[in-house]
């Protein structure tokens, strides 16, 4: 499996020697200029790791920015700084997991990159029973994973962004229930109902759905909401 690694403020150089590095991992690194490029990527696609340099955020009078990322992701934090031991702190209190010397060793900071990936890849809990809230699971052909934010339709990968996937989680962690746009406002999105859910369904519908036009899993109950079935042709044979 490919792993995605997202960096901001760092180098080219830096970016090269960790990846050079990190053998046991078939990484993709993805450098973003600003933090508003950052953001439309952690929005738009799946990152296993993000890694950020703080002296960037501080020249551009941004460090509070991390707790930005917390709303859009989970994904494990390491923040650089020439002055850990001052900054780990504040750091951690705005979202970062780790906050490390810049001027480690590459030896030690790769060795930093291995046990967040580790523990995010391997050690985490997709598959502890006690934490169903993240652990995958599959209904009918389409398979989630809330933790990696990933989701399968018969098998292919789909790409959704981050409205469209919570919108697809809590349809599949309800399915075969009506559920109306402001439950969807409400328990999808954290948000107060104030506009149509409709084109989230229509953008999902195009994702998930063989004939969009004609979906099998998302259905439309008139005046009401919607509900989420594993397969349309299935429930109307009962």
């Amino acid at each position: 499996m490919i792993y995605s690694v997202l960096t901001v403020g760092l180098s080219e150089k830096l970016v090269a020697a960790l990846q050079a590095l990190i053998i046991q991992y078939d990484l993709n690194f993805t450098t973003s200029l600003t933090t508003r490029e950052a953001n439309r990527l952690l929005e738009r696609r799946v990152f296993h790791l993000l890694i950020i340099g703080l002296d960037y955020l501080r020249t551009s009078h941004q460090a509070e920015w991390l707790t930005d990322i917390r709303h859009i992701s989970f994904v494990p934090l390491i923040v650089l700084s020439d002055t850990p031991d001052r900054d780990m702190n504040s750091m951690v209190q705005l979202g970062a997991d780790l906050c490390i010397s810049g001027q480690s060793p590459l030896a030690a900071i790769a060795n930093y990159v291995r046990a967040q990936l580790r523990r995010y890849t391997e050690y985490n809990h997709y598959d502890n029973p006690v934490n169903a809230e993240a652990a995958p699971f599959q209904i009918g052909g389409i398979y989630i994973d809330p933790a990696r934010r990933v989701a399968e339709v018969y098998g292919q990968p789909v790409t959704l962004r981050r409205r469209e996937f919570s919108l697809l989680l809590y349809f599949m962690r309800n399915h075969d229930v009506v559920l109306t746009p402001e439950q969807i406002c409400e328990h999808a999105w954290r948000m107060e109902y104030t506009q149509s859910v409709g084109q989230s369904v229509h953008e999902l519908r195009k994702q998930i759905e063989i004939t969009p036009n004609h979906p099998r899993h998302i259905q439309t109950v008139y005046r009401v909401g919607y509900r989420f079935v594993s397969d349309f042709a299935e429930t109307c044979g009962r």
